[in-house]
């Protein structure tokens, strides 16, 4: 891809998340959204995975208590991301800190769907230690954009990530009749509806969800979060031409997951 195409990848997937109020990140607990030099993220997560098939056994799950699975670091992280031309049909582009803003504490009155809400943000609790994010197209053409989104992979201290994991389940299925939310910047950013999607087969474990925005645009914005030991990768998609077509890629997920879980392995070794 050339560079105005690189470009353009990048531009359209953080135009659709700014107007979503979706600017999300990895912002430290004291809020100065500093990680071992990479400061944001896009972000996510779903369903029971239990229920909806995408889940992992007890046994899975127990893997990123071991010692041997260690947190990468950010210039790990940068090696196991995609690059572009590893996916077939899809453009995969490197996100700097300027190409993310930071977006404050987003904010819910509901306190059960605050795991969620703070996907519009920058603040999470818990912070991941680093991440490194990429923003991916379908269908790019010189006319138009067709789906678009943001991946952000994240490492994480002991127990965290499965509590990021667990907290995002837990809050799909307490509000999927929607909440009032607010963003980073204090803009009103509602969710009129949470649907449980299935979740890969993918890692340790994994969730994945839909949120119907309550504003204008009318979006349908896909997550997928899959955790590999103490790594979640976090995908986003969506269409705003055509919310029926919001999605994130089979063969996106598949090709990201294996190469954190390659990273994993060889951190262990």
């Amino acid at each position: 891809m050339n560079e105005s195409g690189a470009k353009r990848t990048v531009g359209a997937a953080i135009a659709v998340v700014a107007a979503l109020g979706l600017m999300t990140g990895c912002g430290s607990d004291s809020g100065d959204g500093k990680a071992d030099g990479a400061k944001r993220a896009g972000s996510a997560g779903q369903a029971d995975g239990a229920q909806q098939g995408g889940g992992a056994s007890q046994e899975d799950r127990a893997a990123s208590s071991d010692p041997a699975a260690k947190p990468l670091s950010a210039s790990a992280l940068e090696r196991a991301a995609l690059t572009n031309g590893e996916v077939k049909g899809l453009e995969v582009q490197k996100m700097t800190d300027k190409e993310v803003s930071e977006g404050g504490s987003a904010k819910t009155g509901k306190a059960a769907c605050q795991p969620m809400a703070a996907l519009m943000g920058t603040r999470y609790d818990p912070a991941p230690k680093a991440s490194v994010h990429r923003a991916y197209a379908t269908d790019l053409t010189k006319a138009e954009v067709g789906g678009t989104g943001l991946i952000r992979i994240s490492s994480y201290g002991p127990g965290d990530a499965e509590r990021t994991v667990r907290d995002l389940r837990e809050a799909v299925t307490a509000c999927q009749g929607g909440f009032p939310a607010e963003d980073g910047s204090g803009e009103k950013s509602d969710v009129k509806k949470v649907t449980p999607l299935d979740a890969p087969k993918a890692g340790d474990e994994a969730v994945s969800f839909s949120l119907q925005d309550a504003g204008k645009e009318k979006a349908v914005i896909k997550f997928t979060v899959v955790r590999t030991g103490p790594q979640v990768t976090v995908f986003f998609g969506v269409n705003i031409a055509d919310p029926a077509k919001s999605e994130i890629p089979a063969a996106l997920v598949d090709a990201q997951v294996a190469k954190v879980e390659k990273a994993t392995k060889g951190a262990a070794s």
